[in-house]
């Protein structure tokens, strides 16, 4: 059998039999693409941009040990199934000397398909840091996005408690300044 190994940006490659087998996973390619670009623009914190690449390298060799080759599928699908549709906000209080409405009445309204996806991720990371400190960031992030591709996990059922939240209040779309909106029930 033929065997060699050879480096060649890191990457180390089994080449036997004309298969070809990767054991890491390349990360050189993927960050050119808009949504990989705007993870890291997220994760990075004072300008440090090679340790923010370094994370969500980490966290797509972690999924790429258990699914291989499927790392970046699994990041769209969390990507997608974190993304918010819809989004509430308080109605202020009527300034009368008799309340008649004391309690808080919320007001669901659409949000753009940009800002949807990036405020699932955003809420991606900020659930991988509410997880245990124990584990590596990377690895908290890792999991984050494999739970919400599975459509679980504390980011996705936040999800459709708001859609939830939004679908009992939409008989007072009308009252808000924010555009009408199709709401889909779950």
């Amino acid at each position: 059998m033929l065997e060699t190994k050879y480096s060649q940006l890191g990457i180390q490659d089994k080449i036997s039999l004309n298969v070809k087998i990767k054991e890491n996973f390349n990360f050189l390619g993927i960050k050119k693409d808009p949504l990989v670009g705007k993870m890291i623009n997220l994760l990075m914190k004072n300008g440090k941009r090679s340790k923010a690449e370094k994370v969500l390298n980490r966290a797509f060799q972690l999924l790429d040990e258990k699914y291989p080759g499927r790392a970046l599928h699994i990041f769209y699908f969390g990507v997608f199934e974190a993304r918010r549709d819809i989004g509430i906000r308080l109605k202020p209080r009527a300034k009368k000397h008799r309340a008649v409405n004391t309690f808080s009445v919320y007001l669901p309204y659409t949000i753009s398909s940009v800002r949807g996806l990036n405020s699932g991720m955003r809420a991606l990371l900020a659930a991988s840091q509410r997880r245990s400190a124990s584990k590596p960031f990377w690895d908290n992030l890792s999991q984050e996005i494999l739970e919400s591709s599975l459509g679980r996990g504390e980011v996705v059922s936040k999800r459709y408690s708001l859609n939830k939240l939004a679908d009992s209040n939409k008989r007072r779309v009308h009252l808000g300044s924010l555009p009408i909106f199709p709401l889909i029930s779950y």
